[in-house]
């Protein structure tokens, strides 16, 4: 049986969840021996010698890749149309390298494998990442009785039902998911939790590399709150910026350091309105392999989300990151597993309610996890031994590829359920 797995991911190449993300991943995987094919969907067509670069790139990785255009409009037509496409490439694909395993990354990838899984016996890991029409509708996209939705959440029970084996980012999703789902209901077993994990020797802490650093930025007698990631829907803009004005005064000498790929121009505005001088912040993009460096020379780090049903499946990688920098970090509640991750000594703090006697008691008690000298050692010993990717989220994905391998070479074909019952 060859060790060999075909992952179907609706993103494009250069997007950096999938780099920090996707390819870190697969690149982990390889490294344990097993033989990785990638397909993803690219939002514009490359140059060719830019696809060449980056197809060799993958390549001394262990990654073989394979791109199709993506397709944004009108959107749900589009969205099918690119299933079609995914799912008649990951069968091609995984006929000519008789691949077992074809691995979707959330459910349009996830939906993209069920033909190889039907025509071919493969088997099919179906990583949720987080609930897809939920997200919609909690965002205000898509009505609850809409056609979008109720296709989504059918598209969904349907991949619950068929996927041999399921990996969700936090404990409280498959909590709630394996009592309320009729097909999951006696597949706990089946049902892995990987959080989002990084590559933690990208952070390894180095004093005069930090001090260097922040004399290059001029952040010398300054404490500076970063965040890294996307602005829009999810990401409470005008919230941060009140906390960070409400932070300001306890401690003027607070610096908001943002690195963001968004339009940069609503942070901007609420930072404005909120009254916080320009001087007092900057906003910017960084490349991912950047990302470690800007955290290094920060103090810590600031992840506000929308909270709603869906994010409970949501599990930040900027909070992977600021751990495994040595940042506390200051976050909303309801999100994922941050409450119960964060309610731990010295790795940060939880704020519930959105005012100012809110974010001023927040403030004051993320000065003092700053002024604890354990504070950054703790971050960093938890994300090395939780949020890893050498420690925990390599691992966890070659013992679900091993599963299923096995089932897959297995004379008797195993069901979905009886793959629980085998272990």
């Amino acid at each position: 049986m060859k060790r060999a797995a075909l992952y179907l991911c609706y993103y494009n190449i250069t997007e950096p969840l999938v780099q920090t993300q996707v390819v870190a991943y697969l690149r982990e995987l390889a490294r344990r021996g097993f033989e990785i094919h990638l397909l993803t969907f690219e939002k514009e067509r490359l140059d060719p010698s830019e696809v060449s670069r980056i197809r060799e790139e993958l390549r001394r990785e262990g990654i073989e890749w394979y791109a199709l255009l993506y397709h944004g409009w009108p959107s749900l037509p589009a969205t099918l149309y690119d299933i079609v496409r995914g799912a008649a490439k990951a069968l091609s694909v995984s006929v000519r390298h008789q691949i077992p395993l074809v691995h979707g990354r959330s459910h349009v990838g996830a939906a993209m494998g069920l033909p190889a899984k039907w025509l071919r016996g493969a088997k099919l890991l179906f990583d949720v990442r987080g609930l897809l029409a939920d997200e919609h509708a909690d965002a205000g996209r898509w009505a609850r009785d809409g056609l979008k939705y109720r296709l989504t959440k059918l598209m969904e029970r349907v991949l619950f039902r068929k996927a041999d084996m399921l990996v969700v980012l936090t404990k409280r999703i498959k909590a709630d998911l394996v009592p309320r789902e009729p097909s999951l209901r006696h597949r706990g077993d089946d049902i892995e939790i990987i959080p989002c994990c990084v590559d933690s020797r990208l952070f390894e802490p180095d004093a005069g590399r930090r001090l260097a650093r922040r004399r290059a930025l001029g952040w010398d007698g300054k404490r500076v709150l970063a965040y890294v990631g996307k602005l829009g829907t999810w990401y409470l803009a005008e919230e941060m910026a009140r906390f960070f004005a409400v932070a300001r005064l306890e401690d003027g000498t607070f610096f908001f350091q943002v690195l963001t790929q968004s339009d940069p121009s609503p942070m901007k505005r609420a930072l404005e309105v909120a009254g916080v001088p320009a001087t007092a912040y900057d906003i910017g993009f960084a490349p991912p392999g950047d990302i470690p460096g800007h955290l290094e020379a920060a103090d810590a780090g600031i992840s506000f989300y929308r909270a709603g049903y869906s994010k409970l499946a949501t599990c930040p990688t900027k909070v992977s990151e600021y751990l495994a920098a040595g940042l506390p970090v200051i976050s909303t509640t309801g999100i994922g597993d941050c409450d119960e991750i964060l309610k731990r000594p010295n790795l940060g703090v939880t704020i519930e309610r959105l005012d100012e006697s809110g974010y001023r008691g927040a403030a004051r008690a993320l000065i003092a996890l700053l002024e604890d000298p354990a504070t950054p050692g703790t971050c960093r010993d938890f994300a090395n031994r939780n949020l890893s990717l050498d420690a925990v989220g390599g691992p966890r994905y070659a013992a679900v590829y091993g599963r299923l391998f096995e089932a897959a070479s297995s004379p008797l074909e195993p069901s979905p359920s009886s793959i629980s019952r085998r272990h």
